[in-house]
């Protein structure tokens, strides 16, 4: 029934407030037209307010002198140090062992930390498959991962770099060994965990093992494959800094500890800060995968990644 028509039907006193064009009918439309919120595309304004505050209570305790300033330099003087990393003609004074091998540091660092990414989450995803698959491959090769796993990471690189010298191969090594079982337990929690419902019914409907298995399981242990490569890719940074201290002379890891050593903390900051970025960069990466890939699971879950 139209508007006027239910005016027409309904009682003298609530016909003027059916009709279109009255106080009730405009507030109802109100209330359900969405609310609309300004913002640039994809960028959430909410997400810069805890590193603002960050930047701004460093600065405060700066000024204030909480800890001695040779400790704590000021943001700017971090920014400063960034910039003589990047380019020398953005220096001052004389040039440090830093100057201008921002670019040779960060691709070494992108090149070992994403490599070892790499290798050990195929690795972790195609035996997390072939594990949470087959009962005979879970009994054969679970029990070593679960032996290993427990180890800390850190406790390998004097044993890689024994065994494979200074350069690129311990670290990738040990990149690849904390990727792997980061990935590895993910890949296999999810292939277990996909509903049994899901898997007889394709069953019932012909389906062979090889199709239940590429059609069923894997989209359906997507969602734990995916947040086991967040935590592998966060991992691979965090490894390749450590070996980078110790068995690689160049990176972000070289340039950290060397500035650990000069007592040079706007170095060791300006290092962190830029492993921060090409983490949260990288992670980016796979999440917007992710969303991509993850539809149908988003879509169940009524969220987004």
């Amino acid at each position: 029934m139209s508007p006027p028509d239910a005016a027409a039907a309904a009682p003298p006193e609530r016909a003027q407030a059916l009709k279109p064009g009255s106080q009730l009918t405009s507030s109802v439309g109100h209330a359900q037209s969405p609310r609309r919120t300004w913002r640039f595309p994809g960028f959430d304004p909410l997400g810069l307010a805890l590193p603002v505050g960050v930047l701004l209570a460093w600065t405060f305790a700066y000024l204030w002198e909480v800890m001695p300033r040779v400790l704590l330099p000021a943001p700017w003087e971090v920014l400063a140090t960034i910039g003589e990393w990047i380019s020398p003609a953005w220096g001052s004074g004389r040039p440090a062992y830093f100057t201008g091998t921002w670019v040779t540091d960060a691709l070494g660092s992108a090149f070992r930390a994403l490599i070892g990414f790499a290798i050990g989450s195929v690795a972790a995803v195609l035996l997390g498959i072939w594990v949470g698959w087959s009962r005979t491959a879970e009994r054969f090769l679970d029990p070593t991962v679960q032996l290993l796993r427990p180890m800390p990471r850190t406790a390998l690189l004097p044993f890689a770099i024994i065994f494979f010298g200074l350069g690129n191969t311990p670290a990738l090594f040990l990149v690849v060994y904390g990727v792997f079982l980061q990935v590895y337990i993910q890949v296999v929690t999810g292939v277990k965990l996909v509903s049994r419902d899901w898997k007889r019914a394709a069953y019932m409907l012909g389906a062979s093992h090889a199709q239940v298995l590429r059609r069923v399981v894997l989209p359906g242990a997507m969602p734990y494959i995916f947040a086991g490569l967040r935590l592998g890719i966060a991992y691979s940074w965090t490894l390749m800094i450590l070996a980078e201290m110790f068995a690689v002379s160049a990176g972000f890891g070289y340039v950290l500890w060397r500035g650990y050593e000069f007592m040079r903390m706007d170095i060791v900051l300006g290092g962190m800060i830029m492993l921060g970025i090409f983490g949260f960069l990288s992670d980016r990466v796979i999440v917007w995968v992710g969303r991509r890939k993850l539809a149908w699971a988003q879509d169940i879950a009524g969220s987004q990644l």
